[in-house]
């Protein structure tokens, strides 16, 4: 048995307690009420309503009023319970214990039937492609049944932290969770073998018919309202407008005691990112995350005395994805040559000085997690894609390429390159990053330009037919969720940045229906190991810690080989603290010596403490345990 009470560290899994935190806190006195001051989007009115699944959802009150079982860590791959008291792991199944004092904001007790309804109702969530069924215990137990072969318990339980279950309470949305249940009751079960291949929720054959009956019950259910969100989280929403939004502390949250502010008021500075900033700059917020260019970043802190800002490592990374549909860079050795000819230290000098540099060039991996779950002697044996321009040439000479009297390489046909790079016209940290590696492309006899495309148009633009462009600038090497590297690995193989990247696939009307549109992909990796990309990504949910680190290192070590793209820096972002309205700020030792500019912390402990202020990385935490308080 395993028991999901303590930490999840990397690579073992070990019973989850508290520690971390996220958001930020800071309070004002007014009427004699604590009031935190927050900052960010929602649905205007009359677009808003309280379905946390309608478009929309409720924005940026989401952590305020809703909650999960668990709550996941970004980076340091911690969890934390929330209303699961405890989750026990046994050989077929985990036993979930519901916090018993937990209730809906009208009063209504939180049962495992509402956890039940959750996963009925959004039978999509991943999870329940691992699940075969969930029987109630009590009103108070549940009991998770997994499909065997069982997952490992890493990823069923990140899995099961990714959820917010407590969104759909039974006694409001009974008509639509009950529809579902029984149209998931007329579906026949696949074979355990045919589970591994159709991930079926709940390990189900849904053909076409019950799918779309059960798309129209959900249609149904994500206009059932109600008018304001009904959760189980620590605080409500009393009003809402286009411009500002105010929660309230509820009373009968679990951990009341625990929650220090009596009131969350949360300003919507618009689209605009130098709004945002404006307000922490004139004290109107108490919270503000991200890390702007230095300029800016000093700026704030000189204007406002009070600012505090930490800096920390983000699990995402800028670079560049080479588009494999356009010649020459479907030849390996052409994309080896791009990665050596580009010098990232100068990409990271305009887009964020403060990111860390990797050698390497895409990998599936963030890069400062890779010695967590990779063989130490992989690592090591890596090739380095540090800037290497004289190698560049060589391998361009090699492959047939050479240089015209103005210096500007030609192929073989003796044409000339004229590349391009897509980027997200409204993605400010991008354009300077991606205008450095055109000029860099363009002096090393590479003619390159950028081309700033709006957003609404990009990525279609990057992922349609061949594609518009030779390369694109996003996010690369990035978890989205959890740690475990299995999800950030999938984002090169089948996710948006493999699409994006125009990565083989099978035909859509190929003869085998389970190929249809999936990676089709044969790579050997350092070990001379040969293996199918798509079985073997099947399979990591399952293997052990010895097998999935042996994966990890192939997976990881051909990837970089393969060189389909350059990580320019995994970004560093940050979090912003009025330290005048807030007790309980990390690392207080640290402040006044680094003059309020924090730098990222060098130690795991540190790193930990920082990451919790993040509102991004573990939701509301540090008001779950009381560590922000309001300024005496």
């Amino acid at each position: 048995m395993a028991t999901i009470i303590r930490k999840i560290y990397v690579g073992a899994l070990i019973l989850l307690t508290v520690i971390i935190l996220s958001s930020c806190s800071s309070s004002r006195a007014n009427s004699g009420e604590a009031v935190m001051q927050w900052s960010g989007s929602w649905p205007r009115p009359p677009l808003f309503q309280g379905n946390y699944f309608a478009n929309g959802g409720i924005g940026e009150a989401t952590n305020f009023v809703f909650e999960g079982l668990v709550q996941n860590v970004r980076i340091s791959n911690e969890q934390h319970l929330r209303l699961a008291e405890s989750i026990d792991f046994y050989d077929e199944y985990a036993e979930v214990k519901l916090v018993e004092d937990a209730v809906w904001h009208d009063g209504e007790p939180l049962t495992s039937k509402d956890i039940w309804a959750f996963y009925m109702l959004n039978n999509g969530a991943e999870v329940t492609q691992y699940m075969k069924e969930i029987e109630l215990v009590d009103e108070k137990t549940l009991r998770i049944y997994w499909l065997q072969p069982q997952a490992n318990e890493i990823v069923l339980s990140f899995l099961l932290g990714q959820d917010k279950q407590a969104t759909i309470p039974y006694h409001i949305y009974r008509k639509y969770v009950d529809r579902a249940a029984e149209l998931l009751e007329q579906a026949s079960a696949y074979t355990e073998e045919e589970q591994l291949l159709k991930k079926g929720k709940f390990g189900l054959k849904i053909d076409d018919d019950l799918q779309n009956k059960l798309d129209e019950n959900w249609q149904e259910f994500l206009v059932a309202g109600p008018e304001l969100p009904i959760g189980t989280g620590p605080f409500t929403i009393s009003r809402v407008t286009s411009s500002d939004m105010l929660l309230e502390k509820f009373p009968h949250y679990y951990l009341a005691e625990k929650i220090k502010f009596d009131k969350v008021t949360i300003k919507n500075p618009g689209t605009e990112g130098a709004a945002g900033f404006a307000l922490l700059r004139s004290g109107q917020i108490d919270y503000f995350d991200g890390t702007p260019p230095q300029d800016i970043l000093e700026s704030l802190l000189a204007a406002n005395k009070d600012l505090v800002h930490f800096k920390m490592l983000d699990p995402a990374s800028v670079g560049i994805l080479y588009n494999q549909d356009r010649p020459p860079f479907d030849q390996k050795e052409f994309r080896q040559a791009i990665t050596y000819a580009i010098d990232r230290s100068k990409a990271r000098e305009v887009g964020n000085v403060y990111g860390r540099e990797p050698r390497t060039s895409i990998t599936g991996l963030v890069p400062s997690d890779k010695e967590n779950w990779l063989k130490p002697e992989v690592i090591e044996d890596m090739r380095d894609y540090s800037y290497n321009p004289e190698k560049a040439e060589e391998i361009l000479e090699n492959l047939g390429w050479s240089r015209d009297g103005d210096g500007v390489w030609r192929d073989p046909d003796g044409v000339r390159p004229n590349f391009v790079i897509g980027v997200n016209a409204a993605w400010q940290n991008g354009l300077m990053p991606g205008q450095i590696v055109a000029e860099q492309l363009t002096a090393f006899g590479m003619p390159t330009r950028l081309m700033a495309v709006d957003g609404t148009v990009y990525f279609d633009n990057v992922i349609k037919d061949e594609g518009l462009y030779e390369m694109s600038l996003d996010w690369v090497d990035v978890a989205w969720g959890f740690m475990f590297p299995w999800q950030s690995i999938r984002e090169v193989y089948e996710g948006n940045i493999a699409r994006m990247m125009h990565m083989p696939r099978y035909e859509d009307d190929h003869k085998d229906p389970e190929k249809r549109g999936k990676i089709n992909l044969r790579l050997k990796s350092y070990d001379r190991v040969e293996f199918d990309v798509r079985e073997v990504m099947q399979q990591i949910p399952y293997m052990d810690e010895e097998e999935y680190t042996e994966w990890f290192s192939r997976l990881a070590w051909i990837n970089n080989e393969e060189a389909y793209g350059i990580n320019l820096f995994q970004n560093v972002t940050g979090t912003w603290l009025n330290q005048a309205h807030l007790d309980g700020l990390p690392l207080e030792s640290q402040i006044e010596p680094y003059d309020r500019n924090i730098p990222v912390p060098e130690t795991d402990e540190e790193m930990r403490e920082v990451l919790k202020t993040n509102f991004f990385n573990s939701g509301i935490q540090p008001f779950i345990e009381g560590q922000y308080r309001p300024k005496e």
